[in-house]
């Protein structure tokens, strides 16, 4: 299964790109907007979730269509790939880490049953 960034962060992150696409402040986005500074740096920071008038004001502020603040960037994409291949690695080191410990138990009982045995 892919991971997949969660929709507030997506939102999140477009708000942010879409602002300083338009070299805007949040605090003049928020004028714009009629929303709070606080508001729009706690949506950037997925912190907080926002009503669908909420998007249109923002949408409109940021002189885009609301659907493109939906849209996943490829930095995101790179990532969640990135973190795919960390996990990947981590996962290839523990299974290598696992045979060796398993290599060592089963020589150390197979040792100890032969020091048993010569007793």
């Amino acid at each position: 299964m892919e991971d997949k960034p969660c929709i507030r962060t997506i939102v999140a992150n477009n708000v942010r790109k879409y602002r300083k696409l338009n070299k805007l402040t949040q605090e003049a986005l928020a004028e714009s907007a009629d929303v709070s500074n606080t508001y729009i740096a706690n949506i950037e920071c997925g912190q907080t979730w926002l009503s669908d008038k909420t998007l249109e004001k923002i949408a409109a502020a940021l002189q885009i269509e609301i659907y493109l603040l939906f849209i996943p960037d490829s930095e995101e994409k790179t990532c969640v790939e990135d973190e795919k291949r960390k996990f990947e690695q981590t996962v290839s080191f523990l299974s290598e880490r696992e045979e060796k410990l398993c290599s060592y138990v089963k020589n150390f009982f197979a040792e100890t049953f032969l020091q048993i045995q010569k007793i």
